[in-house]
């Protein structure tokens, strides 16, 4: 019970996460290194937080609205309150989606959207600066509607908010919040400044807007290192998808040389035939089940070189899925030039043998080139198929006269054990090499 009650709480929470990125996420699914499109992403985000506030502002008038006070005039704005923010939102939407890649007009989308948040913050104060419990939370939309615009990480359009909301934030408080007219009285401006100085009131007012200052340069700095580590993210995944590019280049040339003069290492019925008997050899020496599945795929894997052969031609553009794609397949283009490698290395010894070269030397670099049990499972048997079969530098061979090789100087590339498991068993290997 009480599990399935934490698995209900989990999923509760990654709805609700789903549910935030999609409305106000502003990195789902945007390519950082486009402006237009980072700043159509912001504009939509701000528009829903556009809604939020709206709706917000509508109950707070609703709410307004049924205080014993209310008055017949409150009963409206409610009343209108409520499609006025479906329109505006509407309108929004409708500015944003005007064309997602121009950006003047998300530019004006944003403009736009950044006058409605603090000005709609002003009339709201406005219309409640008056109400004794409603006038601290109204003039905190002064300081919301910072917020808000600092979303956009735009250091002018911060810049040019602020001054404008300072300029009304400053007639507000001399004719709204304190109606400096009335303090006035028959007094000229001369005679009223050096009595107001001296006023609470003053104080009050260069108290609000040293705060407001702080707040703005506190929000400006913020934004400031957020537009620059933006930018910093933005250059270096130009570069990296540069880099990417260059590295597909290079990986595409390089699979396709390999892979042509390679050619002759991808035969399928040989591969089959490595496969088969290397499985069988591995059931004598005692591999685990886990180990004989990853080599059976180790030794099939060079015939999927089709996958990775065009890979220069599948990278088509450079965004994230493509980086995946490509990490994808060039780490199974290192599984395949590896098999490969031991493919070789069995063409080599082979010929080493065959036409006498081999020597101390030969015998010490071919050890070194994957010494683990699997891969020389697979060599052993490819050697031995290798031996047995037609090449251009040798005829085939009876199975006798491979296995005294393999008694002799083919078992020095072995280890011990795996010889003798394949010496004891090689009447098995010899049918299926001729029942294939």
């Amino acid at each position: 019970m009480g599990k399935s009650r934490k698995y209900s709480i989990w999923n509760l929470k990654a709805l609700g996460k789903d549910i935030f990125a999609r409305f106000f996420g502003f990195e789902q699914g945007v390519d950082i290194t486009d402006d237009v499109a980072v700043l159509y992403r912001r504009n939509v985000v701000i528009k829903n937080i556009v809604f939020v506030s709206n709706l917000m502002y509508s109950i707070i008038l609703f709410l307004l609205s049924l205080s014993t006070q209310g008055q017949v005039a409150d009963w409206v704005v409610a009343f209108v309150a409520f499609p006025l923010t479906y329109v505006i939102n509407k309108f929004l939407k409708k500015l944003i989606n005007m064309d997602p890649h121009d950006k003047t007009k998300q530019s004006v989308a944003m403009y736009v959207a950044a006058f409605y948040i603090f000005f709609s913050s002003i009339l709201i104060y406005a219309r409640l600066y008056e109400k004794e419990y409603f006038e601290t939370a109204a003039y905190i939309l002064m300081y919301y509607a910072v917020v808000v615009i600092s979303l956009y990480q735009e250091r002018k359009l911060l810049s040019s908010s602020f001054q404008g909301l300072l300029a009304l934030l400053t007639v507000i408080h001399f004719i709204w919040t304190y109606s400096i007219q009335g303090l006035v009285g028959e007094e000229t401006i001369i005679q009223f400044l050096p009595r107001f100085v001296r006023m609470p009131e003053f104080s009050d007012i260069l108290l609000r807007t040293l705060l407001f200052i702080l707040f703005y340069f506190v929000v400006y700095a913020i934004v400031s290192m957020g537009q620059y580590m933006q930018e910093e993210r933005k250059q270096e995944l130009i570069k990296r998808r540069q880099v990417q590019g260059d590295f597909s280049h290079i990986v595409g040339d390089l699979f396709s040389v390999v892979f042509s003069s390679s050619y002759t290492l991808m035969d399928k019925r040989h591969a089959y035939q490595v496969q088969q008997m290397s499985e069988k050899l591995a059931d004598y020496v005692g591999l685990s089940m886990q180990k004989k599945t990853e080599m059976n795929q180790y030794a099939m894997i060079h015939l999927q070189y089709q996958e990775i052969k065009n890979l220069l031609n599948d990278m088509n553009s450079f965004d994230e899925k493509s980086y995946d794609i490509l990490k994808e397949k060039t780490e199974l283009g290192s599984k395949i030039a590896k098999r490969m490698q031991l493919a070789q290395k069995c063409e080599d010894i082979a010929r080493a043998h065959i036409e006498d070269t081999a020597n101390e030397k030969f015998l010490k670099e071919m050890l070194v080139i994957q010494p683990e049990i699997e891969a020389q499972i697979i060599l052993l048997a490819d050697l031995y198929i290798t031996m047995r079969g037609p090449k251009p530098y040798k005829r085939p061979m009876a199975h006798n006269i491979v296995l005294k090789s393999f008694q002799s100087e083919l078992s020095n590339y072995f280890d011990y054990d795996l010889k003798e498991r394949f010496l004891k068993f090689n009447d098995e290997f010899a049918e299926m090499y001729n029942n294939f």
